[in-house]
């Protein structure tokens, strides 16, 4: 069905050429809002016309008080210095940080300033506990926290001048403790308006733990230690910038792939690697249909690069007459990693529950024709020599715009991930792998090509993956919770009547979103199918099953389950600058109301919201969201809905 698809895209994509283009791309400290984002946004427009692609670069005002659908934007900021020295006893001077060696070493965002500031050591200072005793006004914070972290009681509250981050993130199976001592990891200031702002620097563990060894001996001493910083920078009325490109179909509709431009320097596989695939694949495209290896595809394809969420709202705002001519987009998000050096999986993210799409089966049916499946050791079956899963819905990159039932362009995401370097200055060239590259945009130009002409023949053959797909994981799902009953684990999560009609009904919404490719296509059949083997395989473990689930669960007030709320933008909702709205008391009670149920988290919040279409009632969001996540938190889902009525962002 798409194996000559397969070889002749992947024929034609480079992954040397694309890690060439990494090469480029990693060199500019690619801020949102900044000079040097905008200097790569011209090199990507200008290379990407260089092919003979039709390219185009749109500019869009930002700056404080402005807003896009829900989504406030921020101002423009230039840095043109920042270094921060360290005072010795003997008079001397020892560099630490120096924005023109190592520009993550300055926190982007950071305000300007000139002077000397003593140190005060904390380790996480984010509690007004972590501050007994210190006094903090007016000095600099070592901490191992994030900036915002430590914003709220640090700069807003005590007053601190400026904060040094020498913390580092770590997942044990690839990135333990201690395993970057040399790195910076990525921190950064995020200004809305009407904040205190402040200046900072991000340290390596290395020399945050021989800063913290001084401060330790100075005390002792009686003596404090000083440093001298200075930084140069300003904030304006701006603009980002988005590039994209178009070849054209026989029709309207078109096809999208969208990969992030933005990140500090290197930033190489996040996301350089994303945007120097989504180049490579454009351009592969256009040489295959202009030269006639490929035809004239039915739907055009269209390409897009922009800084991550920011670029996707303001894009899809100007053009919200696009967003229903687009049938399906493809996020590239950190696409190029060594596998080996990064503890890197290939993975694939499908779409939201409450948007049930064919698109990530498609995806998942593309890569298995790829690399096949090893069945044994000496058999014909060629193994497929990388990691390779397939995840439910995530948040934290482009899709969760576009797959946003309110936006509705099923977009799943290919994601290489975990990452030992992410968001550090050890993810460079070094940690990217041209095969890595090479694969992934194979199988994306081949998604790209088989749905700018998929039709009839295509929307059969999919009904017919995605039932044999439905039934492998009903099958997994049920053996799963047989082996948790039988081991006498204590159920959990909805009932299994609940369970199953839920689980059938997301299937049958998604083969009859494959009227998006054919709009003749009867999915009546292959849901007929699916609720059969559904029923069988239901009758080989009910005996286990039926009597292991709850027979009670948490409910909300009668009042509030009846609630019907209503959103009164399109696009998901990013709390954090929308909190700066209320007064520091009520902005804290509301965010600990949500923060005292620990699974619900901001994925499940996201989730919930997409669930919320103008009709269904809280009660019932309550108990979709339980089926999609196994998370059941009343109390904190009221919370949240009501901040967020609160803030203007949802109404009842």
């Amino acid at each position: 069905m798409f194996q000559q698809l397969l070889t002749t895209v992947g024929h034609e994509v480079s992954g040397e050429a694309a890690r060439a283009l990494v090469a480029r791309i990693s060199q500019w400290h690619r801020i949102q809002a900044s000079p040097m984002y905008r200097e790569a946004a011209h090199w990507v427009h200008a290379t990407l016309q260089s092919y003979g692609l039709d390219a185009t670069l749109e500019s869009f005002p930002v700056g404080e008080g402005r807003q896009v659908w829900g989504e406030p934007l921020f101002d423009e900021w230039q840095c043109h210095e920042g270094w921060l020295d360290l005072l010795l006893p003997d008079g001397s001077t020892q560099r630490l940080a120096d924005y023109r060696a190592v520009p993550l070493s300055l926190l982007p965002r950071s305000v300007s300033t000139d002077g000397e500031f003593e140190l005060v050591v904390v380790e996480r200072g984010d509690r007004v506990e972590d501050y007994a005793d210190l006094e903090v006004a007016g000095k600099l914070i070592l901490t191992r926290s994030m900036p915002m972290s430590v914003y709220r009681v640090a700069i807003e509250k005590l007053g601190a001048a400026g904060v040094i981050c020498d913390g580092m993130r770590s997942l044990p199976e690839i990135c333990p403790p201690g395993d970057l001592p040399d790195a910076i990891q990525y921190a950064s200031w995020w200004w809305w308006g009407g904040e205190r702002r402040a200046f900072g620097f991000a340290l390596s563990p290395r020399v945050g733990a021989a800063l913290r060894r001084r401060a330790a001996r100075a005390a002792d001493e009686g003596r404090v230690v000083r440093l001298r910083a200075r930084v140069r920078s300003s904030f304006t009325d701006g603009a980002i910038e988005a590039v994209s490109a178009f070849i054209p179909g026989q029709s309207n509709e078109e096809i999208l792939l969208v990969a992030h431009l933005c990140h500090p320097a290197p930033c190489a596989n996040d996301n350089a690697t994303g945007a120097a695939a989504a180049m490579e694949v454009a351009r592969a495209l256009h040489t295959l249909i202009e030269s006639g290896r490929l035809p004239r595809p039915q739907r055009a394809l269209r390409f897009l690069w922009m800084p991550e969420m920011t670029g996707t709202y303001l894009y899809l705002a100007r053009h919200e007459g696009r967003i229903e001519r687009t049938v399906a987009a493809l996020n590239l998000d950190m696409v190029g990693a060594d596998q080996a050096r990064c503890g890197s999986v290939n993975t694939i993210i499908h779409t939201p529950d409450a948007l049930p799409s064919f698109v990530g089966d498609l995806l998942e049916a593309i890569r298995t024709g790829m690399h096949g499946v090893s069945d044994t050791l000496y058999g014909r079956t060629e193994p497929p020599l990388l990691r390779m899963a397939s995840a439910p819905f995530s948040n934290g990159s482009d899709h969760y715009i576009l797959a946003d039932p309110t936006v509705g362009i099923p977009t799943p995401l290919i994601i290489e991930w975990p990452d030992r370097f992410y968001h550090t200055t050890a993810d460079t060239l070094d940690q990217v792998s041209a095969t890595t590259l090479q694969r992934n945009m194979t199988l994306a130009g081949t998604y790209l090509a088989f749905l700018a002409n998929a039709g009839s023949r295509e929307a059969t053959w999919l009904a017919s993956e995605l039932k044999a797909r439905f039934v492998t994981r009903m099958a997994q799902v049920l053996q799963m919770a047989t082996t948790a009953a039988l081991s006498g684990e204590p159920p959990r999560g909805a009932s299994w009547d609940l369970r199953l009609a839920y689980r059938f009904e997301r299937h049958a919404a998604a083969l009859a979103d494959l009227r998006r490719i054919d709009p003749a296509f009867d999915p009546l059949p292959a849901q007929q199918y699916a609720a059969l083997q559904m029923r069988l395989l239901w009758e080989g473990y009910a005996d286990v099953l039926e009597p292991w689930q709850l027979t009670e669960v948490r409910q909300l007030p009668a009042d509030q389950s009846q609630l019907v709320p209503r959103r009164l933008y399109r696009g998901p909702v990013s709390l954090r600058p929308h909190l700066r709205r209320l007064d520091p008391l009520e902005r804290e009670t509301a965010q600990a109301a949500i923060r005292a149920a620990s699974d619900f988290d901001s994925l499940v919040a996201d989730l919930a919201l997409f669930w919320v279409d103008g009709q269904r009632t809280l009660g019932e969001i309550l108990n979709l969201i339980e089926l999609e996540t196994e998370v059941r938190e009343p109390e904190a889902l009221f919370a949240y809905f009501d901040l967020l009525v609160r803030l203007d962002l949802l109404a009842w």
